[in-house]
């Protein structure tokens, strides 16, 4: 069984393969036409999953579309279906009208199919329940709880569930303007700030230890909690409900914390630490309302979380103190970009009634290159090098010199982060290292941390973590133990915090071996680990790509498989 699954027009555009289950490739468009979170149809990505299997579209047995124009069927919409202007519009017109006649209920999913096998079937999913496919089916749970919560899919903007085996039941949906991610994007834009796009500043910032309580009081005035994990925003204070007017923020929600709105580019200052520190313990609480609700619903140790909101770290390295879960599964890729994933697992056990396959999903299933691409490309550009017998070696000597060392190995990763196949890496010791990358390498604001990598083994002499803490997708946020807060300055965030990835040997042998040999060599098996990116492009998938971003950056190394290139 091959399945297509499509993330097209929404954010960050993707395209994955599944076969029998399992997602065998799949790639961000962005990391081919290089524009970054990209809408556009992800046709290079769909060629690179097609090619990987050998196949062409008419040996796929489904597409999935990861949105479903059907969920607008639950009322009739005349200005489409009433004023056709084009006989293209059938495809919804049609239906539409004929729902006139028949009862109108919600469709989890629509099937479009093609004469003749033009095309396997088309099928359209309802946009959280990708999301809950990936959440559930990438996990390695035979049964948990789900939540996926972002700004908003078709109309909703949170879903509760429970999966086991290969289904999916929804008990519970929150739909606009009763958003999470909507209020998290609200307070990205008022300090300033791009909404779907920079929450990442807003999460670093709200680290910062400031007085918010004042703060914090006003901001549990927008919002009611209530009954059964509800959420209930007050408009009066956000608009990003309505779609055809500027700004997520109202006046009264300016003039509730002072008259201030955040410019563009400015130098983040109290004030910043103190909405966004506000910001992020409210929505802490309502998660964790989410949550507690959850947990009296289902009572299932494991939880399955999913979409744009469990980007958020911090929040996600707290489930287990803050709530009777045991257990958290984020997957590599929770925000939109991971619905063609979602969508092809959701049509494989929901829509084929397939069985399910498990087992550790790694997010290395886009491009890789050989010795001979590798080193077409750099004759081609007349770029010397240096052949290694023993790259990883290489690299963490060069680490332990204090140099940053920037890595293109093996097959790039899906999601958001790199995990040491595309990434930028330097020696977390040095305390000037943060800002030195920051500055002369990604670009960007000082505030922001730099997540460590170290050896799955090891992590809990580091973190403050039980032993055999996995964290492969550096989804958590946990503390760092006390006694190493100077021993590894570049990795600790202001609050004594990092962003972890645990690494093991079976899942990325070269990464494992770069922290194993940084390790003999200092005495600290943990490497400072960021994307292979700079500030504003999409992190590189090719060897021209890593060549193009080197020679545009402050990096002085950079190792292409076994290929060492310096300047």
């Amino acid at each position: 069984m091959k399945i297509i699954g499509l993330n097209h027009g929404e954010i960050n555009s993707s395209a994955a393969l599944a076969i029998d289950g399992r997602i065998v490739a799949g790639a961000p468009e962005e990391r081919f036409n290089r524009v970054k979170r990209t809408r556009d149809f992800p046709a290079q990505a769909l060629r690179y999953c097609l090619d990987f299997a050998g196949i062409d579209m008419t040996d796929c047995d489904a597409v999935a579309q990861a949105w479903n124009p059907a969920a607008h069927w639950v009322k009739y919409n005349p200005t489409i279906s009433k004023v056709r202007n084009r006989r293209e519009d059938y495809f919804y017109s049609v239906p539409d009208n004929l729902l006139r006649f028949a009862p109108r209920k919600e469709m989890d999913w629509v099937e479009q199919s093609f004469a003749g096998g033009a095309l396997p079937p088309v099928y359209y999913v309802t946009h959280h329940r990708c999301h809950a496919a990936n959440a559930f089916f990438m996990s390695p749970f035979d049964e948990a709880a789900i939540l996926t919560s972002d700004f908003r899919g078709e109309f909703e903007s949170t879903t509760m569930g429970k999966g086991r085996g290969n289904e999916l039941d929804i008990f519970s949906r929150q739909i606009m303007p009763n958003s999470l991610g909507m209020i998290y994007a609200t307070f990205t834009e008022l300090l300033g700030y791009e909404p779907d796009g920079d929450e990442w500043k807003v999460m670093a910032l709200s680290a910062f230890d400031v007085d918010c309580a004042k703060t914090l009081n006003k901001l549990k005035q927008t919002v009611n909690l209530g009954p059964n994990g509800t959420l209930e925003v007050d408009q009066s204070y956000y608009k990003g409900a309505i779609i055809d007017q500027p700004r997520l923020y109202t006046d009264k929600l300016v003039e509730l914390l002072g008259g201030r709105v955040g410019k563009p580019g400015e130098i983040a200052n109290e004030w910043h630490h103190e909405i966004a520190r506000s910001m992020q313990l409210l929505a802490e609480e309502i998660a964790f309302h989410f949550l507690k609700y959850l947990w009296e619903k289902t009572r299932v140790p494991n939880l399955a979380l999913s979409g744009g909101f469990f980007m958020n770290c911090v929040v996600n390295g707290k489930i287990p103190e803050m709530t009777p879960f045991k257990n958290v599964y984020i997957s590599y890729a929770p925000a939109d970009v991971g619905n063609s994933i979602g969508a092809a697992l959701y049509t494989h056990h929901q829509i084929k009634k397939l069985p399910r396959v498990q087992g550790f999903n790694s997010s290395s299933i886009g491009p890789s290159f050989t010795h001979k691409d590798v080193v077409a490309t750099l004759t081609r550009r007349g770029i010397p090098y240096k052949h290694c017998n023993n790259p990883a070696e290489t690299v963490a000597d060069l680490l332990a010199e204090g140099e940053v060392v920037s890595v293109l190995q093996g097959r790039m990763e899906f999601g958001e982060r790199a995990l040491g196949n595309r990434s930028i890496l330097a020696d977390p010791r040095n305390n000037q290292m943060k800002d030195k990358v920051n500055a002369s390498i990604k670009y960007r604001e000082g505030y922001r941390p730099f997540a460590p990598a170290t050896l799955w083994e090891r992590a809990h002499e580091f973190f403050d973590v039980p032993e055999g803490y996995f964290c492969p997708y550096m989804e958590k946020v946990v503390p760092v133990r006390s006694q190493h807060h100077k021993n590894l300055p570049a990795i600790v965030h202001i609050d004594g915090s990092a962003r972890l990835q645990t690494v093991r040997q079976e899942d990325n042998p070269f990464f494992h071996s770069v922290i194993l040999h940084f390790g003999k060599k200092t005495g600290f098996p943990v490497v400072m680990n960021t994307s292979f990116n700079v500030n504003g492009e999409p992190v590189v998938c090719s060897p021209d790509d890593a060549v193009s971003t080197f020679f545009n950056s402050g990096l002085r190394y950079l190792m292409i498989e076994d290929c060492l290139i310096s300047k």
